[in-house]
């Protein structure tokens, strides 16, 4: 079985000397390992998402059932428990957007750091890069802190739903 290679080593390029040579390698070899890193981060975020949800929505059934169970000798006011569920429901929704956008900034990420490999291997086959990495660092930072403000409003929905959720018990 032959082994597929996404790139093939650059050839040696007329009139580059040693020093440009070198330098031109060690940029390709760094913009390559940054693009794995990217690739990384973005299934460690897609495996923590799954993760995350699989506790909030077992924690959550846990906690249903065990108020369900003990609503006989409980008194609560059901128009506070919607809004409670509401805001743990707008949260989760915000959890899983967090998620969705740390994802897509990842990607745009790697884009970009492949794009500069690629840019690197041009130099060293002698050819000048026309490649535009700016739009996907831009994109990147916007879905980042898109991400960020996501996860800021899902600690806010955990917060007002858990303040909802103890008011439902205390004004019952």
């Amino acid at each position: 079985m032959t082994d597929i290679a996404l790139s093939t080593p650059a050839p040696q390029a007329t009139g580059m000397d040693d020093a440009t040579r070198a330098y031109l390698e060690r940029d390709y070899r760094l913009e390559s390992e940054e693009a794995a890193e990217r690739l990384r981060f973005s299934v460690g975020f897609a495996q923590s998402g799954l993760q995350a949800l699989t506790l909030i929505n077992g924690g959550a059934l846990v906690a249903l059932f065990t108020f369900v169970g003990a609503a006989g000798s409980i008194r609560f006011s059901i128009a506070m428990l919607w809004w409670s569920f509401a805001c743990f429901a707008a949260g989760l929704t915000c959890n899983i957007l967090a998620y969705l956008f740390a994802h897509l900034s990842q990607d745009q990420f790697y884009i970009a750091a492949q794009g500069g490999a690629w840019d690197a291997q041009d130099q060293l086959n002698g050819v000048q890069p026309d490649r535009d990495h700016m739009p996907h660092l831009r994109w990147g930072d916007r879905y980042r802190m898109g991400g960020v403000a996501f996860a800021l409003l899902a600690l806010i929905g955990f917060v007002a739903g858990a303040g909802f959720a103890l008011s439902s018990v205390i004004s019952a």
